[in-house]
Parts: structure tokens; sequence; C-alpha cells
């Protein structure tokens, strides 16, 4: 075994078993949410120009991304931040639409983090993007949204620090006299301090702390001048949920979920047995049960211990 090409690079690790069951678990949960709000799924690249985040030389990840020269010369990075791509995808295809649209996506981003600074350089994430509409309300959706999606995975116990870049704030106070009239006043708290490292922001902006994670498990806010970097201008507010440290924060406040593990059925077959096997197998899959077969010789001691762990069927044939 050539142990040295099992190690990942610092700041990405692998996920598998019961904790990628668990966090798939948690996206599932946060996407159905978010489609309740209307929003529709986008899918940008995972490569862009460079010229797409930076933002007159002061844009946070300028010196932290992942550069690549391609054939041509042309700078590309791996997407540092989603917001970015959703906004220049916008610009290109719906600058001629006149009504709010709404997008989420899911998927990775990278950031090129310095060895000693012991964060993930590639993390997921799953966010809104509420495009083309300039009310109060709509910054109030995002934060309810935010809100609502932490507490229906399982978290009870966190803060939704917020404030405004606005010199006047009676906009942010509309904005909490919503979520006050929701019932979710004792999860905000109004930072004066709270600032973002990106500088797009205009308006209201907010982060979500728990404990068992040193870093935001959701942020967001306002940012009416950054559609017109790629085209006419246009308002737009959004949110992020960083799966990755939510999953933490669940795992380290032990939160029970509602998360229920598949249930298998393994047919054990010996000699002879192969049709029988792919008979009673193909019978369960078509009522959508999770199946699989294996032959007698390799149903080893451990893996009928796995199945007894799990409470998974054993049919031996």
């Amino acid at each position: 075994m050539n142990l040295s090409l099992l190690h990942t690079p610092d700041g990405v690790r692998d996920f598998y078993g019961d904790e990628l069951d668990l966090k798939n678990h948690i996206m599932d949960c946060i996407e159905k949410n978010i489609k309740c709000y209307g929003f529709d799924e986008i899918q940008t690249p995972t490569l862009e120009f460079l010229n797409v985040f930076l933002e007159d030389n002061d844009f946070a990840y300028e010196s932290k991304t992942f550069r690549f020269i391609d054939r041509d010369g042309e700078t590309l990075v791996l997407r540092p931040d989603y917001t970015p791509s959703v906004a220049r995808c916008a610009a290109k295809y719906f600058s001629d639409e006149d009504y709010p649209i709404r997008f989420f996506y899911k998927g990775n981003s990278f950031a090129n983090k310095g060895l000693y600074e012991g964060k993930s350089i590639e993390v997921t994430q799953m966010g809104v993007e509420l495009l083309k509409d300039d009310t109060y309300l709509a910054d109030a959706e995002v934060l309810l949204l935010a809100i609502k999606n932490l507490l229906e995975i399982g978290l009870k116990d966190f803060k939704v620090c917020v404030y405004t870049r606005e010199a006047d704030t009676k906009r942010l106070d509309k904005i909490l006299n919503i979520i006050e009239k929701e019932g979710y006043s004792r999860f905000i708290s109004v930072d004066k301090d709270l600032d973002s490292n990106f500088k797009y922001y205009t308006g209201m902006i907010f982060k979500v702390y728990t404990y068992g994670v040193g870093e935001s498990i959701c942020k967001g806010g306002r940012y009416n001048s950054l559609l017109g970097k790629y085209g006419e201008e246009a308002p737009a507010v959004g949110c992020v949920f960083m799966i990755d440290n939510i999953l933490q924060s669940i795992k380290r406040q032990k939160i029970a979920t509602d998360f229920k593990k598949n249930k298998k059925t393994y047919i054990v077959y010996s000699d002879s047995k192969e049709e029988e096997a792919i008979e009673k197998a193909n019978e369960l899959r078509e009522k959508g049960e999770i199946c699989v077969i294996v032959k007698d010789n390799l149903f080893t001691s451990n893996l009928s211990e796995l199945c007894k762990n799990n409470d998974y069927e054993v049919v031996k044939l």
C-alpha cells in the first residue's frame, strides 16, 4: 500500500457513510424549503474567468483564488463565491426580464487559504438569490427563509447578527418589524460592528452563528450594485447556507434529526441460485426498495455484523 497516495491536501476532506448521508439529508431539507418560496435551481460553472470576481481591486478573494491559465492565455479560477457567478449568468440571460427572478444553487466553492489558517479550502454551499426586487419585504423574506431552514433541520440555539450599510436605518427597522410579527425576533441580534469581506453588499447584511463551529453557518444581504458590473444595474438580495459548518454544528451539539437511513435487503445466494437471486432483487427494486445481491462466500462475518447493527434484512437463497 502506497500511504502517500491515501492523504488529501490540507483543507479538503472525504465524506462517506453516515456523515455523508446526514449531509445529504440537510441539503434535501433546505432544497425542499427553498422550492416552497418559488426559487428555481441554477447551475454555474466551477471554472470562471478571474475578472468575474474582481471588484475594483478590492474583492476579498482576489489573492485567495486557485488560478489557471488556459491554452489561450486567459486566467481562470475555481469558483470562490457563488453570488458573482449567479449575477453574471443573470445579466447574460435574464437582463430583459422586468419582474423579480428567484434562483437557488448548490455545489462547492474554493478558496486558496493559507496553510496555517486551519480552514477548509473546499466547502459545500446552498443559497438563494432574489433579483430585481428592491423591497424591504424581499430582505425580510430571505432572513425568514434562513431562520426557518435552520429550525427545520434541527438547530434551535443560534443567533442572526444583522445590520445595514445604509446610513438610514429605517429600512432595517421595517425588516425587523416583519421578523418580530412572524415570531422570530428571539433569534435576531443587531450588531453595529458586523461586516463582510465582500464589498458588493450595499444594504442589510447578516451572519448566523451557533456553538460548535467557529464560523458562520449562514450569511447574506442586499447587493444592489453587483449586477451592474456585468450589465444593466438591478437590485438583489440573497443568502448562502454553509453546509459543512451546519453539519459540524449538528454533530457537535448532538442534535437528533428525523433523518433515517434507508433500509436495505441483502440477498445472499449460493451456487445455482443466481437467477433466483436476480428475480428476488428485481421484485424488491420494482417496489422502490434498496436491494444488494452478494455471493454467500462474500457474506463475511463483518458484513453480517454490519447488517445486524443497521437492522438490514438478510434473505438467504
